[in-house]
C-alpha cells in the first residue's frame, strides 16, 4: 500500500511537469519574437555606384606641371586629378592622377625594354598580349578590349571596356615608341564621359616631356629638383634626402658615407682659377687636382676635383659642378667622400666611382622644367 501511494505521487507529479512544459512551448515562441536577435546579421548589400555627370572640357586645363619622382619626365598634371603614389623600377616609370568625383584615372608609362635593336611599333603591340592587359586591369571585375587596335600618326591605340561595383567603365590607351623608350598613356572614365576621355588623353599625350638628359643614367634613381633654384640632380634610391627647402641649400647622404650638398651662390666662375679659387675657399685646406670645363645644355661651368680634410684630420676627395646660371647665380652640387686623393675627373678612376661620376653627371639647371612642352616623347 505505501508503493501504491509513492506511485500515486510520481504519477501526479510528472503530470503537472508535463503540462507545464506544454504550456512553455506555447509561451516562449510568443515571448521570444520580441527578443533582439542573437545571430551575425548579414553584411548589407552595396549600392550600385551612381554614374556622375562628365566633367566640363572647358574647366580642365593642363597649366599645372608634374616632374616624376625620377626626373625622368614631366606631365601636366590637369585640374581635378590629383597624382596619386607613382612607380619606380629599373625599367618603368610610371604615374598616376585620379579624380574622385569624376571616377576617372590617369596613367603614364616612360619604359625602357631591354632591346638589342631599335623598337619599332610593332615591338610596342607585342608587348600588349592578352595576359599583360589582364594583369594591367586586374582590379576591375571584368575587362574586354574592344574594336580594333588601329595606328595613327605612329601611335597604337587600343579601346577597353571596363565594370567594377556594377559600373561600366571605358577606357583608351595610345602607346608608341622613339626607338629606345616605351610611352604609354591610359585614360579610365565612366561611361558617359566619353568626349572627356578623349579630351585628356590627348592633353596629357601633349604635355608629355621626355628629360633626355637622364635617359642613359638608371631609371630606378630619385631626383632632386629645387622649384625656386630651378636646378635638378639625381642619386640612387638609396641615398637619403637629409635636408631640402625651396632655394636653400640641400644635402643628400649617400649609403657608402658620401655627402652631397647643392646650393646657389651670388656671382659666376669666368676660368678655371676662377672656380679653383671658389672651391679652395670652402674650406681650408682644401686642395684643388684638377679642373675641367663642363656645358650642361645652355649653361657652362667647371668640374673641380679636390681634396680636403675632415674634422678628424682624415683625407676625403671632393667634385664640386659649378654652373654659371642666370642673372648672375652660381649653381653648385658638391660631394665628398671618404676616399682619399681620388680624382673624378680622371677618366681612369672614374669606372671605380661609377655611381659618383654618374650623381654628378645629372646636376642640371632646367628653368623649363616647371613648364613641360613637348619633344619626341609625344612624337
Amino acid at each position: 500500500m505505501y508503493g501504491n501511494i509513492h506511485l500515486k505521487r510520481f504519477t501526479y507529479i510528472f503530470g503537472i511537469s508535463m503540462a507545464l512544459i506544454m504550456g512553455l512551448t506555447v509561451v516562449l515562441p510568443a515571448f521570444t519574437r520580441n527578443l533582439p536577435s542573437q545571430t551575425a546579421d548579414q553584411p548589407t548589400d552595396i549600392p550600385p555606384a551612381t554614374v556622375p555627370p562628365p566633367p566640363d572640357i572647358s574647366t580642365i586645363s593642363f597649366d599645372q606641371t608634374y616632374l616624376h619622382p625620377s626626373g625622368i619626365y614631366t606631365v601636366a598634371e590637369p585640374d581635378g586629378w590629383l597624382p596619386s603614389t607613382p612607380t619606380t623600377t629599373a625599367d618603368t616609370a610610371r604615374a598616376t592622377f585620379s579624380n574622385t568625383n569624376g571616377q576617372s584615372i590617369i596613367q603614364v608609362d616612360v619604359d625602357k625594354p631591354q632591346a638589342e635593336a631599335e623598337l619599332t611599333l610593332d615591338d610596342v603591340e607585342a608587348r600588349y598580349t592578352s595576359s599583360a592587359l589582364a594583369s594591367s586591369w586586374s582590379r576591375y571585375s571584368s575587362w574586354s578590349e574592344t574594336g580594333d587596335r588601329r595606328r595613327e600618326d605612329g601611335k597604337l591605340i587600343m579601346d577597353f571596356v571596363l565594370s567594377s561595383n556594377d559600373q561600366t567603365y571605358i577606357a583608351r590607351q595610345k602607346a608608341w615608341t622613339d626607338g629606345n623608350l616605351v610611352y604609354s598613356v591610359r585614360v579610365v572614365t565612366p561611361e558617359n564621359a566619353r568626349d572627356a576621355l578623349l579630351y585628356v588623353l590627348n592633353g596629357m599625350i601633349d604635355s608629355l616631356h621626355l628629360n633626355s638628359e637622364f635617359v642613359d643614367t638608371p631609371f630606378d634613381w630619385s631626383a632632386y629638383f629645387d622649384t625656386q633654384d630651378q636646378h635638378i640632380i639625381r642619386y640612387p634610391q638609396t641615398w637619403t634626402l637629409e635636408d631640402s627647402a625651396p632655394g636653400r641649400p640641400t644635402s643628400i647622404k649617400g649609403a657608402d658615407g658620401s655627402t652631397l650638398r647643392v646650393e646657389t651662390a651670388e656671382g659666376s666662375v669666368s676660368d678655371a682659377e676662377a672656380a679653383s679659387a671658389w672651391v679652395e675657399n670652402l674650406r681650408a685646406g682644401t686642395t684643388v687636382q684638377s679642373v675641367e670645363p663642363v656645358t650642361r645644355d645652355a649653361f657652362d661651368g667647371f668640374s673641380v676635383s679636390y681634396t680636403t680634410q675632415t674634422v678628424d684630420g682624415d683625407t676625403e676627395s671632393g667634385l664640386a659642378v659649378l654652373l654659371n646660371g642666370p642673372d648672375d647665380t652660381l649653381h653648385v652640387a658638391n660631394l665628398h667622400f671618404l676616399t682619399a686623393n681620388v680624382d673624378l675627373n680622371d677618366p681612369a678612376t672614374q669606372a671605380n666611382f661609377n655611381d659618383l661620376v654618374t650623381v654628378m653627371n645629372t646636376f642640371y639647371i632646367m628653368p623649363d622644367v616647371v613648364s613641360g612642352g613637348t619633344d619626341d616623347a609625344a612624337s
